[in-house]
């Protein structure tokens, strides 16, 4: 029994002395130990940094990237093509002479010039803003009346007007004259500004068997208009009908801000990676249609075509 009893004693003293070290080992210093036969084995646990080069490769490809910028600027020298005309506002019933006599209507043909700045939004899409200004000479036909007496007939013929008047030869009696009337032009310089937002969508892209390019583009746009007399004649205008009504209306130095729609369409072409040339039409809507302080109706509607080049100055990735 005594060997057993000391077998006994002899594990337990040394389970009370594993428990004694366990616990002053978690009360004092954090590691894990081990006990065997009276003998204490120390485990540590070192830190051993990840290297798995595929892992860190898939976390980088879920890091944000910033996109860089791309954009460019462009300019270009055209031409607008535009209708001007004056009419009376406040008396319908009279006609400017232009429209009395049948003159056909002019189109004006003006210099422009335009540029602007453009960013890339999408692969196939831009905004930008650009600046367009147009310069030129309209004119307007008016004439004289011959004050011979208070009864007057008007009619035309060949482009001119003929006034029909009554000359006294005795007491009581009369006898019908006429005269052509003297028509002339009022020359007048215009001016249009335009400041238009531009979104323009490419209908393809380039690729290696074709440098061209489509694109339709749509701008809402702030019109300045500017009007001032250039003639060394009077600037009055006459207003008359065929009864032998008339009236004159000054035309007076005008300004206009109006917005409005720009629509265009056009075409690049690819020189290089960061130049392309470019061909554009525009049109304007709605016409330009003011009434003035005199009562005079201007209406204008106008449309550009231009030739150009664009820089493309932020490449991007």
């Amino acid at each position: 029994m005594i060997p057993y009893i000391r077998v006994v004693m002899r594990n337990f003293n040394l389970l009370i002395l594993f428990f004694v070290f366990a616990q002053t080992s978690w009360a004092f210093v954090v590691s894990d130990t081990l006990i065997i036969d009276g003998e204490v084995i120390y485990l540590e646990e070192q830190d051993i940094p990840l290297t798995d080069s595929v892992s860190q490769s898939r976390m980088n490809d879920f890091k944000e990237k910033k996109r860089k910028l791309i954009w460019g600027i462009d300019g270009g020298f055209g031409m607008q093509m535009s209708s001007f005309v004056i009419s009376n506002n406040s008396n319908s019933d009279l006609f400017s002479v232009t429209e009395f006599a049948g003159i056909k209507q002019n189109t004006y043909y003006h210099s422009s010039l335009a540029f602007g700045g453009y960013m890339r939004v999408h692969k196939n899409i831009e905004i930008g803003i650009g600046f367009q200004d147009s310069k030129g000479n309209v004119s307007e036909a008016t004439a004289v009346v011959n004050n011979f007496s208070e009864s007057n007939i008007f009619y035309a013929s060949n482009n001119q007007i003929f006034q029909v008047y009554e000359t006294e030869v005795q007491p009581d009696v009369v006898e019908l004259d006429t005269a052509r009337l003297a028509v002339f032009s009022n020359n007048f310089q215009i001016e249009t500004i335009q400041i238009p937002i531009k979104f323009r969508f490419y209908v393809n892209d380039f690729s290696v068997k074709s440098k061209w390019r489509a694109f339709g583009e749509i701008s809402p746009v702030y019109r300045s208009y500017k009007l001032n007399s250039s003639s060394a004649l009077s600037n009055q205008l006459l207003f008359l009908n065929a009864s032998g009504n008339y009236e004159y209306r000054a035309v007076l130095n005008q300004q206009w801000n109006r917005m409005g729609v720009m629509v265009g369409i056009g075409s690049e072409f690819m020189i290089t990676k960061r130049l392309n040339a470019f061909v554009q039409a525009n049109w304007n809507f709605p016409p330009v249609n003011v009434v003035s302080q005199t009562g005079l109706n201007y209406f204008s509607k106008s449309s550009n075509v231009f030739l150009g080049m664009r820089i493309l100055m932020g490449k991007g990735k």
